[in-house]
């Protein structure tokens, strides 16, 4: 199952590896559509996930605990 998804990531988890946690930790398959990042370490990315949907579900609330703003673009 893919999910196509806007996020707004926050100047406090700009630094962090949030892409590779993901797949690491939910076993999900990444691909970058779009990324607009900052000088404040804000940002945006267009992000395609493939995976399994309570694997999809579980990294997306992952996402949403570190403050990243999630929407689903489809």
């Amino acid at each position: 199952m893919k999910r196509l998804l806007r996020l707004t990531i926050p100047s406090t988890v700009a630094k962090r590896p949030i892409i590779y946690e993901i797949v690491t930790k939910y076993n999900l398959k990444p691909n970058i559509i779009e990324a607009d990042l900052a000088e404040d370490h804000t940002g945006k990315v267009i992000l395609e996930l493939d995976g399994q949907p309570i694997d999809l579900e579980r990294g997306i609330l992952y996402l949403k605990e570190l403050d990243i703003e999630v929407e689903s673009l489809e």
